[in-house]
């Protein structure tokens, strides 16, 4: 079979799970609307609130695998071996951080993090619009680290130009966005993540045929990377100690996971939706790591990033069509979650604040212009300016920073009325600030750190210093 046959294959083989998951979802949503007639804005924003379990559970799990699972993740295992399930655990983590604060975010119906950071300075405007700018850096580089990478590995398996498969991306990623937001988004994640499960199960069986049982896997590999318990550790505590901090904060202040908490149905569900999406999140990257150690036992000369894209080699073309079908579902689920994520923070957070007297239409009409030009300006820049990807990177800490303690914080402080409008401002900027003197001192210490640590002190020192312009917060 020739190369343009198998690409022809792939494509016909996306383009149809593509179309028969956004056919599926729009049904499901124009029934929905006919039973419910619920607010156009709160369907875009948070699903109408009327997100079931099963459903939240998959569009938790399928926000949060992407496409870096299948192809960074399955690299960390390939090169680090059992470290891997450690990083697994940190990245799982935040699942069960939101269990402290889910119930209580649902019962004051927040619909963004600014929502619940505002809540503790009556809606400062200021506040809002900080907290709202954090809030879309993680997204937004969720949306073009995703382009790029499916434009990547598809340019493997397709020869298609990068440019071409970027923008294919950004126009389908349009098509599950615009009909109803949140709610297409949810129910499109849905089908993705019970076509993720399938997928991998049937990769599973190629690679436990093809690699071996993991006692033969484990006579293939280093043992330094797979031997228990010093597989664990391979990679050093240094390096461990470095990945708690690059999951957990990131992960505790990311608007994905806290929109899917504000868009549950039944409140009393929201803790066992967020066990279970961890628990099923564990479990793929478990599939993730006996991937990349079956694949080191098959091929121990590759580099970690190349052992996807050398599997996608190995597979027969049946098989190749539908992993990369996997591919597409992992990272279009992904960019239609963060693409609409960004959107609510332009309309919920800083427009509506300014005009208030905009209509539910007005605002769902412009949530899809805006839809349009986030995809837009991510694609441009996916292409154009390749390299921007490393600086919003290095923009998640600032966000992790600047969020983590007005938020938690906020929290467990909210009815003790310690905290000021001015100790939120100040815990936000300084959490900026001292990002940017680790960045400038080229620390080896994560930069987040160094900004949980500023953002912390100067909570508490600015409610300290402005106790007369104290507010008091939800209960």
């Amino acid at each position: 079979m020739t190369s343009t046959t198998k690409a022809l294959i792939t494509v016909a083989a996306t383009i149809g799970i593509l179309a028969f998951s956004f056919l599926l979802t729009t049904l499901i949503n124009n029934r929905g609307k006919k039973h419910t007639g619920s607010d156009a804005t709160d369907d875009w924003n948070i699903g109408g609130r009327s997100l079931p379990l099963y459903v939240v559970i998959g569009t938790q799990f399928a926000s949060a695998m992407g496409g870096g699972v299948l192809v960074g993740q399955v690299g960390n295992a390939y090169n680090n071996g059992l470290a891997m399930m450690i990083y697994s655990l940190f990245a799982c983590l935040p699942f069960l951080i939101y269990m402290l604060i889910g119930n209580w975010i649902r019962e004051n119906e927040f619909e963004t993090i600014p929502d619940m950071v505002g809540s503790f300075c009556q809606d400062d405007r200021f506040v809002r619009f900080l907290a709202s700018i954090l809030t879309i850096l993680v997204p937004f580089g969720w949306l073009i680290s995703q382009m790029t990478a499916f434009a990547k590995i598809y340019r493997e398996i397709t020869g298609i130009p990068l440019e071409v498969l970027i923008i294919a991306i950004a126009v389908f990623s349009i098509l599950f966005v615009m009909p109803a937001g949140m709610k297409t988004v949810a129910w499109t994640d849905f089908f993705f993540a019970c076509f993720m499960i399938l997928m991998m199960i049937v990769t599973l069986a190629f690679v436990v045929k093809n690699g071996g049982s993991l006692a033969e896997i484990r006579s293939l590999v280093p043992a330094e990377i797979i031997d228990m318990p010093k597989g664990f550790i391979s990679v050093g505590w240094s390096t461990v100690f470095l990945w708690i901090f690059a999951t957990v904060p990131g992960g505790m202040t990311n608007q994905m996971y806290f929109q899917r908490i504000c868009a549950m149905k039944e409140k009393k569900q929201i803790n066992k939706s967020l066990v279970i999406s961890g628990s099923v999140t564990f479990i793929a990257l478990i599939w993730s790591c006996y991937l990349g150690l079956g694949i080191h036992a098959m091929n121990p000369g590759l580099e970690g990033e190349n052992a996807t894209g050398w599997l996608l080699t190995q597979l027969p073309i049946g098989l190749i069509a539908l992993f990369a079908g996997l591919i597409v579902a992992t990272i279009m689920s992904t960019i239609s979650s963060a693409a609409q994520s960004v959107v609510v923070n332009i309309t919920h957070d800083i427009y509506q604040p300014v005009h208030p007297e905009a209509s539910s239409q007005q605002v769902l009409k412009l949530s899809r212009m805006l839809s349009v030009l986030v995809l837009f300006i991510a694609a441009v820049l996916s292409i154009v300016y390749p390299n921007v990807l490393n600086a919003i990177v290095t923009t998640y800490a600032y966000s992790a920073a600047g969020l983590a303690a007005p938020m938690y914080l906020g929290y467990a402080l909210r009815k003790k009325n310690m905290l000021t409008t001015m100790g939120i401002r100040a815990s936000m900027v300084c959490g900026i600030l001292g990002c940017v003197a680790a960045t400038l001192l080229k620390s080896s210490v994560p930069y987040v750190i160094w900004g949980l640590v500023a953002s912390v002190a100067a909570l508490f020192l600015g409610s300290m210093l402005s106790k007369q312009s104290k507010v008091s917060p939800k209960e």
